[in-house]
């Protein structure tokens, strides 16, 4: 037996047809004997069959209820379904991140307002104490030094 994909298209084509063909047959085969036992059923048989089917098309058609109960029910599914997914989407919301956005922002905010950046503020702090020391003595030399110069 050669393998299929040393096949042509032609060959690998009958290949499958013969199988499909045997598996027909092979389905098939045992009708003609079922059908010829079927026919050798007494007259009764059919006639019990023939009076069911009539019951069962005659009950069908007595009940309107089937379409109404139906629509109930796709409505009832329609609305479960709705409410399930309404509920659903109601997450709960993350605080400790939202929390932690907050923090880092005023931080942020804070550092922006000082001018000056974390780990230079002692820094910063004594520069302005020495700019606020050093100022009253230099604003008295000035206003001396022009009294003089005025009185000159």
């Amino acid at each position: 037996m050669r393998l299929t994909r040393d096949l042509n298209n032609e060959e690998l084509r009958e290949m499958i047809l013969d199988s499909d063909q045997r598996h027909v047959q092979r389905t098939l085969g045992p009708l003609a004997e079922w059908a010829q036992t079927a026919t050798d059923y007494p007259d009764a048989f059919w006639e019990r069959q023939q009076t069911e089917i009539r019951m069962r098309i005659a009950a069908s058609q007595r009940s309107p209820l089937r379409p109404a109960a139906a629509w109930a029910s796709a409505f009832a599914v329609v609305l479960l379904a709705t409410i399930c997914l309404n509920s659903g989407l109601t997450l709960p919301r993350p605080t400790a991140q939202n929390d932690s956005d907050q923090e880092l922002l005023v931080a942020v905010e804070q550092s922006l307002q000082s001018g000056v950046p974390q780990a230079l503020e002692p820094a910063a702090m004594l520069a302005d104490e020495i700019s606020s020391s050093v100022q009253p003595n230099s604003i008295s030399h000035r206003v001396t030094k022009e009294n003089q110069n005025e009185n000159q």
